[in-house]
Order: structure tokens, then sequence, then C-alpha cells
């Protein structure tokens, strides 16, 4: 009988050796890495309690559907609104791209 250490084991050594097959098909890496260093994504804007409060009614939409939106809780939103906290990296984007698309860019 195989002991559940072993399969973990092998399980990893296994993925390992699929990443190190990826890695090997890509022919020169460094290309790709100088290609992707060349773009240059701006840091999303800082957002304070205004802005949150103009974003969420420019789409009109309650606090609860704009915290669903987010995927946040709605005493997050609530908040930001008050000034309490700010939204941190991933929210900021999120919050730039609702500001820039609307919502239905959430949508499938």
């Amino acid at each position: 009988m195989i002991r559940k250490r072993q399969v973990e084991t092998d399980e990893i050594s296994d993925m390992v050796l699929e990443s190190l097959r990826d890695l090997a098909t890509v022919k020169d890496m460094t290309i790709s890495i100088e290609k992707f260093h060349k773009v240059h994504y701006p840091a999303p804007k800082h957002y304070g309690q205004k802005d949150i409060r103009r974003i969420r009614k420019k789409l009109r939409v309650s606090q609860a559907v704009f915290a669903h939106l987010l995927n946040t809780k709605i005493t997050t939103v609530q908040k930001w609104e008050r000034g309490v906290n700010e939204p941190n990296g991933p929210a900021s984007r999120l919050l730039q791209i609702l500001e820039q698309k609307g919502p239905n860019v959430f949508s499938l």
C-alpha cells in the first residue's frame, strides 16, 4: 500500500515536472520578459470617500449592490464612504475598472 506522504510527494513532483516542461517550450524567455517590462501598467489611482460615493451614485446602485459588484462586504463600502478605511490595491483596480467601463464589464 502506498503511503499518503509518498502520493503527495509524487503529485508535487509531477506538477514541478509539468511546469519545467512548459518552461522548456518557451524559446527565449528573456524576450518575453523584456516585452512584459516594456508594457507600463500604472498603479490605480487613490480613491477617497467622495470618490467611492461618486462612483456608486453614478452607477445608480445601493451600497449592497456596489459591495456585491466589488465582491466585498457592505460594511467595507460603508467604511470607505465614511472615510474610516480606504480601498486597497485590488479594490482600487476594480473601482478604476467600474469607473471607466461600468458594471457591464463584469457580465459574462
